[in-house]
């Protein structure tokens, strides 16, 4: 399939996505109230920390090593699916630990820390790396018109059950409404990893065998998947460290309130991220010319995309959101517009990153996102408590403007491209067809 096919399929798919996740957002807002948002929030971040943390950004190296022909794809899905079997146990340790020295309450809310939801994390942790790790191999084999079809469905599932909870047809303690919702994200996941197991199954021929990657290439696997490591856990940081300061000087209805206007700030995400999925794919495995020709033009698309979009959302925000959410988030309106400040020219990151990654080149997102990482860390802690949520939300516009300024700066000087390659803007910027209808 060719890289214009792909991102129309990839496109398509994220904005169906977006429109269900949306829609998704409000039933959930509404059933849970303020407090109860944030309650889902930190818990929301606390699997997807634990998915970085312990599954060592496993994904980032996949497609590089099967597009260039460093691995055997089917040694390379038996390894990885050891690494997954082995860090899976890690993390009911560690869960196990933080209960023994009463510091659960990190992961778990404090009326939710039985062995019950213990389990119940620990599970999500193993479907959410292992579905992360399926979509990622199928990726590498452009299956997108596959993975597209399988993330639509898999976003229709929870819209359902969650609507059927708002309804009261699932009954659900109505003074803890956020145990339905985790009962439902579990079932969710687990329902979602079988179908993506199945999917894997019947398009593609890979096959775990009774071998790992030889030594050789686990240490190189290891070294390339340590900076795309360190490089995940500093940008995780970037974007959800100000949750845990909110919630820390603010309190969880706060933190619903500002977890709000972060969510629909980064929607607008949709755009260069679909990209930088396509061009990690196309890139790895193309000239280095050629690579650069796509990354400049992708990025163009993403940016000036993302502006019309970001008029288009603030707009709607303004009108829609105390009609939709109820009147106690009309706050997040104004926090959104200090967001988008930072979001928006954040798309050149998420595609240039891409396209390092893509050339094996993890060492610019490694620096980066650690420099990034000490100047946003430093101004949470510094604006959040002294400005409340409109501090934290300036201060993640800033980071993520300085981190687009580092990258875009990184990449022209190591590819010998016009600082000025942004603002060069061909009269078919937004015609996919026209920008590759020679390159496939």
């Amino acid at each position: 399939m060719s890289i214009r096919k792909s991102i129309s399929f990839s496109f398509t798919a994220q904005v169906i996505n977006t429109l269900i996740g949306f829609i998704t957002s409000v039933i959930i807002t509404r059933i849970l109230g303020p407090e109860g948002r944030g309650e889902q929030a930190l818990f929301v971040n606390s699997i997807a920390f634990a998915v970085l943390f312990f599954g060592f950004s496993i994904n980032s190296t996949i497609p590089y090593f099967i597009n260039s022909g460093k691995a055997k794809a089917e040694e390379l899905l038996t390894t990885i699916s050891v690494f997954v079997l082995g860090s899976t146990a890690l993390v009911f340790i560690s869960l196990q630990l933080l209960k023994a020295t009463g510091k659960l309450d990190i992961a778990l809310p404090a009326n939710m820390q039985s062995i019950q939801y213990v389990i119940i994390f620990t599970g999500m942790y193993f479907t959410n790396l292992m579905s992360s790790v399926i979509s990622t191999f199928l990726a590498a084999y452009k299956k997108f018109r596959e993975i597209s079809i399988y993330t639509i469905l898999s976003q229709l599932l929870p819209l359902l059950l969650y609507l059927l909870v708002y309804f009261n047809v699932i009954p659900h303690q109505t003074n803890n409404p956020f145990k339905a919702v985790v009962m439902i994200m579990a079932f969710v996941a687990l329902v979602s990893f079988i179908a993506i197991m199945f999917l894997f199954r019947h398009i593609l021929e890979v096959r775990p065998v009774k071998k790992i990657i030889p030594t050789m290439l686990i240490k190189q696997f290891v070294f390339f998947s340590f900076m795309a490591y360190v490089s995940n856990v500093a940008t995780f940081f970037n974007y959800k460290l100000d949750f845990w300061v909110v919630d820390s000087y603010w309190g969880k209805s706060e933190l619903g309130i500002y977890s709000l206007a972060a969510q629909l700030s980064q929607l607008l995400w949709i755009l260069p991220s679909t990209i930088a999925s396509v061009l990690y794919s196309f890139a790895s495995n193309c000239s280095e010319q050629q690579a650069v020709n796509y990354a400049i033009q992708l990025k163009q698309i993403a940016f000036y995309g993302i502006m019309v979009l970001a008029a288009a959302g603030l707009i709607l925000a303004y009108y829609f959101i105390p009609v939709l959410y109820g009147v106690e988030f009309t706050r997040a309106f104004g926090l959104m517009q200090l967001f988008v400040c930072g979001v928006v020219p954040f798309s050149i990151t998420t595609v240039l990153a891409s396209f390092f990654a893509a050339r094996g080149n993890f060492k610019v997102s490694f620096v980066i996102s650690l420099v990034i990482f000490a100047i946003s860390s430093v101004m949470y802690f510094t604006f959040i408590p002294r400005f409340g949520l409109k501090g934290g939300a300036a201060a993640s516009a800033i980071s993520y403007l300085v981190a687009s300024v580092i990258c875009e700066i990184w990449f022209c000087r190591q590819y010998k491209v016009s600082f000025f390659n942004l603002f060069r803007i061909d009269k078919n910027i937004f015609s996919l067809k026209a920008l590759f209808s020679n390159r496939k």
